[in-house]
C-alpha cells in the first residue's frame, strides 16, 4: 500500500515538474521573441534614420551644387548684363538739366542697387564664399543685407570658433541660418533681430532670436509631421546630421528664439592647436 502510494506521488511529482519546465520554457521563448521583436524594430529605425540621413545628405549636396550653379549664372550673365545696361545709359546724349536726365539717373541708380543685391545673392549662394571667410563672417554678411533693407535692426554677438568646426557643418549651420532669417522675413513681421554665436569647453551654441509674432510651436511641429512639410522638421533634421541638438520657445505675440548646441569638432581643435603651437 505505502509503495503504490509512493509511485503516485512520484508521478505527480514528476508531471508537475515537467510542467514547471514547459512553463518555464515557454515563457522564456516568449521573453526571447519579445527582445528579438524589440531588437529587430530598433534595428528597423536605425536603418531608418540612417537611409534619412543619407537622403538629407544627397539633398543638401544637390542643393548647394545648384546654389553653386546659380551663384555662377548670376555673376557670369545676369550681373554683367545689367552692368552693361548701366553703363549704357551713362552714353544716352540728354542734356544734364532736362527731365530725360533726371529719369535716367534715378534708372542707373535702380540699376545699381539691383546689381549690388545681384552680387550678394551670388555670394552668399556660392558654397566656397562660406569656407573662405568663415561662418561668423558669413553670417555678419547676411545680416548686413537684412539691415539695409532698413526694415529691421540687427545685432551679432560672436565668438572666435574658427578651425572648431569642420567645413561641411560650417555650411549647414549657414544654411539653417539663411533658412531662419528667410522664415522671420516671410512670416514673423519682426522689426529686431539678434544671433549670438559661442561656444564653450565642447559645443557651439548658436541662437537666433526674433521680436516678432511668434506661434504655437508644438501646434506647427505636429502640422508639419502630419503633411511631411519642411520649415522647423527640415531645420531640427539638419541639426541633428551634424550632431546637434535644436530647440524653439515661441508663443503668440512674444517673438521667436531658436538655439541649436553643436559638438565641437575635436580633430579640428586638434589640428588648430598644433599649428599654434608651431
Amino acid at each position: 500500500m505505502q509503495s503504490d502510494f509512493q509511485e503516485v506521488f512520484l508521478v505527480i511529482f514528476t508531471s508537475l515538474f515537467l510542467l514547471v519546465l514547459l512553463v518555464g520554457f515557454i515563457v522564456i521563448m516568449l521573453i526571447l521573441n519579445q527582445k528579438g521583436r524589440q531588437a529587430q524594430a530598433q534595428e528597423l529605425r536605425l536603418m531608418k534614420e540612417r537611409y534619412e540621413q543619407e537622403l538629407l545628405r544627397s539633398q543638401l549636396e544637390i542643393q548647394e551644387n545648384v546654389f553653386g550653379h546659380l551663384s555662377q549664372e548670376i555673376h557670369d550673365n545676369i550681373g554683367q548684363s545689367l552692368t552693361f545696361v548701366a553703363l549704357s545709359l551713362l552714353t544716352v546724349p540728354v542734356e544734364n538739366n532736362s527731365e530725360a536726365h533726371e529719369y535716367i539717373e534715378e534708372s542707373r541708380k535702380a540699376l545699381q542697387k539691383a546689381i549690388t543685391e545681384l552680387r550678394d545673392l551670388s555670394r552668399s549662394l556660392h558654397t566656397d564664399r562660406v569656407t573662405e571667410i568663415g561662418l561668423a563672417n558669413s553670417i555678419d554678411f547676411e545680416l548686413e543685407r537684412l539691415k539695409r533693407t532698413n526694415l529691421y535692426e540687427t545685432s551679432f554677438n560672436f565668438a572666435d570658433i574658427r578651425n572648431l568646426l569642420d567645413h561641411q557643418t560650417e555650411i549647414i549651420l549657414f544654411r539653417i541660418v539663411q533658412e531662419m532669417l528667410n522664415n522671420i522675413v516671410k512670416h514673423a513681421k519682426a522689426s529686431k533681430v539678434e544671433v549670438r554665436l559661442s561656444h564653450k569647453t565642447d559645443i557651439i551654441v548658436l541662437e537666433i532670436k526674433d521680436n516678432g509674432v511668434g506661434f504655437d510651436s508644438e501646434a506647427l511641429f505636429a502640422r508639419q509631421e502630419k503633411t511631411k512639410g519642411l520649415g522647423l522638421m527640415n531645420i531640427q533634421k539638419r541639426a541633428s546630421l551634424i550632431g546637434g541638438t535644436f530647440h524653439i520657445n515661441s508663443a503668440k505675440n512674444s517673438g521667436t528664439a531658436i538655439r541649436i548646441t553643436i559638438p565641437i569638432n575635436k580633430e579640428s581643435l586638434h589640428e588648430h592647436n598644433q599649428e599654434s603651437e608651431i
